[in-house]
């Protein structure tokens, strides 16, 4: 029994081992995703989903740019088509970086908020205010622009109000210690990121509020 199974695992192609590249973008970034959950997270907000009629004006918005390219081209009218793609883009880069993938409760005593690809924490010393939000506009807040982040719910969402420096959208958040970005007399407004959390924004409220009240008594 143990000849035949030898002779059959001999059968096929001697592959060898898989080379493993310590320089693979695909292995390095697990390996950082495996690192940064260290456990520090206590609870996770991620933001709700899309309205359907969200989904439906953004599907509409899109078609109306691909029909008018597609009459633009056979006209010969180059300049409209370049200016309207580059409009397109601009409009897809905002909304990635106002997309509030997620907000994190941590044990070290403060709000991880993972907007496009940077990773923002803002300690509750520096949480100026947290309320709710209502209205029906999901994309700006009047009363509170410049903002980071948007509702995908217009009716229900959070507006967290920081003393922290914003953050450019040219440019990597400072490292602590660092100096604030300034131009003269002209510095970064304060950070104001605004949100719809799945399962209510009064639910956030009262878990952010409770874990403050919670890290003053054992601070």
């Amino acid at each position: 029994m143990n000849e035949e199974t030898q002779q059959t695992d001999g059968v096929g192609l001697n592959l060898p081992p898989p080379v493993v590249d310590p320089d693979d973008p695909l292995l390095i970034a697990q390996t950082l995703t495996y690192v940064t959950d260290d456990g520090s997270v206590l609870l996770s907000f991620t933001s709700a989903p899309f309205s359907f009629a969200f989904k439906m004006r953004f599907f509409l918005l899109e078609a109306i740019f691909v029909a008018v390219l597609l009459y633009a081209v056979p006209i010969g009218a180059h300049g409209t088509v370049v200016s309207i793609s580059i409009g397109n883009l601009f409009a897809v880069a905002w909304f990635w970086y106002n997309s509030v993938r997620c907000v994190d409760i941590t044990s070290d005593g403060g709000l991880r908020f993972w907007i496009g690809n940077i990773e923002l924490d803002v300690p509750y010393d520096k949480i100026v205010g947290i309320h709710r939000l209502d209205g029906n506009c999901g994309i700006f807040s009047p009363k509170l622009i410049p903002h980071r982040g948007l509702l995908t719910n217009p009716t229900d969402g959070v507006a967290i109000l920081t003393s922290v420096p914003s953050t450019p959208f040219w440019a990597w958040p400072r490292s602590a210690g660092r100096p604030e970005r300034s131009l003269g007399p002209f510095r970064c407004p304060r950070l104001k990121i605004v949100f719809s959390p799945a399962g209510g924004g009064l639910n956030f409220i009262r878990e952010v509020e409770s874990e403050m009240h919670h890290n003053n008594e054992n601070g």
